[in-house]
């Protein structure tokens, strides 16, 4: 991955989408922006409205705990991480994620990018999962 040219988004400058459960998602890197090499997002997760364990076919995932308590889970380990823990999850590894509290924030970069648009949607419409290769057991 090289980063091509500067991108800059500021606190709260991002295309941001707010969950009927008070989750938000702030667009901080379309993969437009970076060639497709790679997108991210800020997520502040409410308790209550993680994500089922899941698997990305098509990217990376890296993911840092900005504030919050987690129970991460990859494959069959579940780990408890707080403020500064950081994951590099390669595609095709199932993982997911529980909040510990009311809600946590992180940062999360997809390489390549595309995945973000999952997240944060252009149109607004409920994303399909097989359209971003995403796989629910």
């Amino acid at each position: 991955m090289s980063v091509q040219k500067p991108i800059l988004t500021a606190p709260h400058g991002g295309e941001t989408v707010t969950s009927s459960g008070g989750s938000t998602v702030e667009l901080k890197v379309e993969s437009s922006q970076s060639g497709g090499e790679y997108g991210a997002v800020l997520w502040t997760l409410r308790a209550g409205e993680e994500p089922p364990l899941h698997t990305h076919s098509r990217e990376d995932e890296l993911l840092y705990v900005v504030q919050g308590q987690l129970i991460a889970r990859v494959g069959d380990t579940r780990v408890e991480v707080g403020p500064g823990a950081y994951a590099a999850l390669p595609r095709g590894v199932p993982h997911t994620i529980e909040v510990v509290g009311e809600q946590a924030t992180l940062l999360l970069s997809f390489v390549p990018g595309g995945f973000e648009r999952f997240l944060v949607p252009k149109d607004g419409k409920e994303p399909d999962l097989a359209a971003f290769g995403l796989t629910v057991p």
